[in-house]
């Protein structure tokens, strides 16, 4: 049984399948050659998606439809059954064992920050007081402010550098 083009008015053999809509694209429409180009220029699959839906299509295809999940972005320790507590407060438990010398101490100090504080909040106020004290913006320092700057990049440095350190243990 031959099947004719779905187009309005046309008589031609319709050979050519085309979805009906997006959500059924298994089910058929049959064209004849002229107008299935036609539909091919015309049809937009993504037409009518939100960009959420759109990443959500995009993300779909590139694992072939199977499920799949952003890589990171979850909580580890919320995964994990942890019956004997070891992964519990874990950041604080290796902040309590590190040793702090009096030297970073007085970098944390400089800094107007508590020890206890993490890389991101070090980092937002380091910036902050660099703008504060940078020479180019106070041209009128006394003498014993003129290098604060520097003792400001110094401490900044000194707390990053224990952030990258095992343990800190210099006295």
């Amino acid at each position: 049984m031959k099947k004719i083009c779905e187009f309005l008015n046309c008589k031609e053999e319709g050979i050519y399948p085309a979805p009906r809509s997006r959500k059924d694209i298994t089910n058929y429409k049959y064209y004849c050659i002229e107008h299935i180009r036609d539909f091919n220029k015309s049809w937009n699959f993504f037409e009518g998606l939100t960009e959420e839906q759109f990443e959500n299509e995009i993300r779909k295809s590139t694992t072939w439809d199977r499920p799949s999940w952003r890589f990171g972005t979850s909580n580890f320790n919320k995964k994990v059954n942890d019956t004997f507590n070891f992964f519990n407060d874990i950041e604080n438990k290796n902040l309590s064992k590190k040793k702090i010398n009096s030297k970073l101490l007085s970098s944390w100090k400089l800094l107007e920050l508590n020890p206890t504080a993490n890389i991101e909040e070090v980092k937002k106020q380091y910036k902050l007081l660099a703008k504060k004290w940078h020479p180019d913006k106070n041209l009128k320092l006394k003498d014993n402010e003129s290098d604060m700057f520097v003792k400001i990049t110094n401490a900044y440095k000194a707390i990053i550098k224990s952030f990258n350190s095992p343990s800190i243990d210099i006295n």
